[in-house]
C-alpha cells in the first residue's frame, strides 16, 4: 500500500533516462487499437472464415502474443487502463457509465503526456472514449440526452479538464467522443442540429474544432487517411500516433465490395463483420505501405490490439476456444489478440505464450523512446528488454476488477474468476460465476472435473485478489479526489 505522500507532483519527475540516442535515431510508435474484435478472428489467430492478409503479414514479421490481456472487459476502463499504466480501478473507473474519469495530470500523467515530455510528437486519431470531460463537449440538448441515458446529473469541472485528449499530450488530433457511432454515412452535424460528433486540433490551436465537412468516406476509411496524414509529416520529431479503430465495433455495417468479397460466409450477419474486417485489414495494410514508402518501417514499433473480448451476440464475433465474451473476466472477455512488429529490432514470425497485459504498454514505449516512466502506481512491466532478448519474461501476478462483483486473478497459469454472473462454454456448457481452474489443462475453464482442485493454490489466489482488491480500494480514495469546483451543467 502506497502513502499519499508518495505520489509525484509534477511531470516534470517522472521521466529519466534510460539510454541515449539521438532525436532522430529514436524510433516511431504507432499503437493500433481495435474494438470489440474476437480473439479467434484473425487468419494468424486460426480464423478459416475471416481472411486478414495485411494483419497476418504484420505478425509474421514480428511476435504474435497468445496470452494477452487487457484491464477490463469493455472498452472505456480498458482505454484508461491503457493511457495511464495504472489499473483504472485504482481511480474509480468502474465501467463505462459508472467511472469518475480521469485523475489530474499532476496526480497521474497519460501514456502521450510521458512521450511527449521524451521529445516524440503525439497524434491522436479515432475513438477517444474515455473519462466524463469529452461528454462536455456536446450541445446541451445532446449532453441532456447522454444525462438521461447515463443517469448522471453534471460533471466534475476537474475531471472535464483531465479528460480533454488535447490537454494530456497530444499534438495533433481528429477525434470523435462516444464509443460507437455509424459507419456510413458520417455526417458532421447531426440530423437534430446538435454539436459534431468530430473534432479536431492541431499544433498550436489548443481549442478544438467540429469537423467540417458534412460527410466522409467510410469510418475505418476516414480514419486511416487521418493517420497517413500524420505520418506524412516533415517534422523530424520521432512520432506516437494512437490509431483507435472502431471496426468491428456495432452497428454492423459494411461496404458492399467488402461484403461481396466474404460470399463463402452463409451467416449474413457474420459476412457483413467479415466485410468490415476486409476494410479493416486493408486499410491496415495501407498503413504499413506507406511506411514503406518513406523507409520508416525499421524505424517504427507497431503494436496492434483489441480492447477486450468479442460480444459474440451482438456482432457475431468469436472468441474460440474461450468461454464468455464482452463483459466476463473469463477470458473471453479479457484476452485479445495482440501483435508487435519493429523489423530488425524484435524477432521475425515468433509466437509468444508467456502473459502480459496492456498496461505493460506505457513502460514499454517509454522504455523504446529512451526513457523510463517513473510513478507509484505504475503496475505494468517495460517488456523491452525481455521482447529483445536481453532478459528473462518479467512475469508477474495479472488482476482484474470491473464493476463491483467482476473480479479475477491470475498467477502462472493458474486463476481465479469471480464473474458476477455465470456464462456458457462455447459448446453451451454451463459455467458457474466463481471458478478456480489452471489454464493449461482447462483452457475453456470449465467447471465440474475440470476446475482446480488443489487446496493450497485456491487460498494462495484468494489471498493474493483480496490483498489486490484492499489496495485498489485504499488507492482509489486517493487518486480520486472529490470535486472543489461547481459541477459542469
Amino acid at each position: 500500500m502506497l502513502k499519499s505522500s508518495t505520489l509525484l507532483p509534477l511531470i516534470g519527475c517522472i521521466l529519466s533516462s534510460a539510454v541515449s540516442a539521438t532525436e532522430e535515431s529514436r524510433p516511431n510508435i504507432l499503437f493500433i487499437l481495435v474494438d470489440d474484435l474476437g480473439y479467434a478472428d484473425l487468419g494468424c489467430q486460426g480464423s478459416k472464415e475471416i481472411r486478414t492478409p495485411h494483419i497476418d503479414g504484420l505478425a509474421a514479421s514480428g511476435l504474435r502474443f497468445t496470452d494477452a490481456y487487457v484491464t477490463a472487459p469493455q472498452c472505456g476502463p480498458s482505454r484508461a487502463g491503457i493511457m495511464t499504466g495504472v489499473h483504472q480501478a485504482r481511480f474509480g473507473y468502474a465501467d463505462n457509465e459508472k467511472n469518475h474519469g480521469l485523475p489530474d495530470p499532476k496526480i497521474l500523467p497519460l501514456m502521450p503526456e510521458y512521450l511527449k515530455q521524451a521529445g516524440y510528437r503525439t497524434g491522436l486519431v479515432g475513438k477517444w472514449h474515455i473519462g466524463q470531460g469529452t461528454e462536455a463537449m456536446l450541445s446541451k440538448k445532446a449532453r441532456d440526452e447522454y444525462r438521461k441515458i447515463r443517469k448522471v446529473t453534471a460533471f466534475s469541472q476537474e475531471r472535464v479538464e483531465a479528460a480533454k485528449p488535447w490537454k494530456r499530450g497530444f499534438d495533433e488530433g481528429l477525434f470523435f467522443v462516444g464509443g460507437g457511432g455509424h459507419y456510413f454515412p458520417f455526417r458532421a452535424k447531426r440530423t437534430d442540429g446538435s454539436s459534431a460528433n468530430y473534432f479536431t486540433f492541431n499544433g498550436s490551436d489548443r481549442n478544438p474544432k467540429p469537423f467540417e465537412r458534412d460527410t466522409v468516406a467510410f469510418k475505418t476509411d476516414f480514419l486511416t487517411d487521418a493517420a497517413i496524414d500524420f505520418i506524412k509529416s516533415k517534422d523530424k520529431k520521432p512520432w506516437f500516433l494512437y490509431l483507435s479503430y472502431t471496426a468491428p465495433h456495432t452497428p454492423l455495417q459494411a461496404k458492399q465490395k467488402d461484403i461481396a468479397a466474404n460470399t463463402h460466409i452463409k451467416d449474413p450477419a457474420r459476412r457483413i463483420y467479415a466485410g468490415m474486417m476486409t476494410c479493416l485489414d486493408g486499410n491496415i495494410g495501407r498503413i504499413l505501405k506507406q511506411l514503406d514508402q518513406q523507409g520508416l518501417r525499421k524505424n517504427t514499433l507497431v503494436v496492434f490490439l483489441s480492447d477486450n473480448g468479442g460480444p459474440t451476440s451482438k456482432n457475431t464475433s468469436r472468441n474460440d476456444p474461450f468461454s464468455g465474451v464482452k463483459g466476463d473476466v473469463y477470458e473471453g472477455g479479457i484476452r485479445v489478440p495482440m501483435i508487435a512488429s519493429w523489423p530488425g529490432t524484435l524477432a521475425k514470425g515468433k509466437v509468444i505464450s508467456e502473459p502480459v497485459i496492456s498496461l505493460d504498454l506505457l513502460p514499454t514505449f517509454t522504455a523504446v523512446a529512451g526513457r523510463q516512466a517513473k510513478h507509484p502506481h505504475l503496475e505494468g512491466k517495460n517488456l523491452l528488454p525481455w521482447l529483445t532478448g536481453k532478459a528473462e519474461c518479467p512475469g508477474g501476478e495479472l488482476f482484474w476488477s470491473w464493476r463491483e462483483n467482476f473480479n479475477a486473478v491470475r498467477i502462472g497459469t493458474l486463476k481465479e474468476i469471480r464473474n458476477g454472473k455465470p456464462v456458457k462454454a462455447v459448446d453451451g456448457t454451463a459455467i458457474p460465476a466463481h471458478n478456480f481452474v489452471d489454464l493449461v489443462t482447462n483452457p475453456r475453464e470449465l467447471a465440474g472435473e475440470q476446475t482446480l482442485k488443489d487446496e493450497d493454490k485456491k487460498q494462495r489466489l484468494s489471498t493474493a485478489l483480496d490483498a489486490w482488491l484492499s489496495s485498489v480500494k485504499v488507492d482509489a480514495d486517493k487518486l480520486t479526489p472529490i470535486s472543489k469546483s461547481p459541477p459542469l451543467r
